[in-house]
């Protein structure tokens, strides 16, 4: 168990080094990121609000918490976006592995488990931050957002009523 874990820490580490020294991971995902804690965005969010709110109107926030999100992770869209980002093909093998070496019982038979990334793994957080960290670019053209970890806060400054329906898009 203490040699997986450490190999585990070891790819978690390169590949979050990867990510980062080629800005692959959005800079508005504060969740498991050295140096990105919740105080800082909080800070940034503050900041940010403190501005708009100083040219008028009013900010409306939406906050989201994904239920269960490490459980519902589909391991093969995980996978297609570990080659999107252009991760070491023998480290997408490992955690290819690591993800579906899992089986459980289903009434007395073994099944494969096709979703999910194991919670308490020292790999898991970077794995769920990649698989969402597309959702800021799916949002971002209709309002403002930031994540930390599972949580999501999408935001729009509100000058006129038209502003109510990109929030509104973002959240659909």
């Amino acid at each position: 168990m203490c040699v997986v874990k450490s190999l585990e820490s070891l790819i978690r580490d390169h590949v979050m080094r990867y990510l980062l020294d080629s800005s692959l991971i959005s800079e508005k995902q504060y969740g498991f990121i050295k140096g990105r804690s919740a105080s800082l965005q909080l800070l940034q969010m503050m900041d940010k609000w403190t501005d708009y709110l100083e040219n008028g109107g009013q900010i409306d926030v939406v906050y989201s918490d994904f239920e269960k999100a490490f459980d519902k992770v589909p391991h093969t869209r995980l996978i297609s976006k570990l080659r999107s980002y252009g991760i070491n093909t023998v480290i997408i093998d490992w955690i290819t592995d690591f993800l579906q070496a899992r089986k459980y019982s289903s009434y007395s038979d073994w099944v494969n488990v096709t979703s999910g990334i194991p919670q308490g793994s020292v790999l898991g957080p970077l794995l769920f931050l990649i698989y969402i960290n597309d959702l800021i670019d799916c949002c971002e053209i209709y309002s403002e957002i930031y994540l930390f970890a599972d949580d999501a806060k999408l935001f729009h400054h509100i000058l006129h009523a038209s502003n109510h329906c990109s929030l509104q898009n973002g959240i659909n």
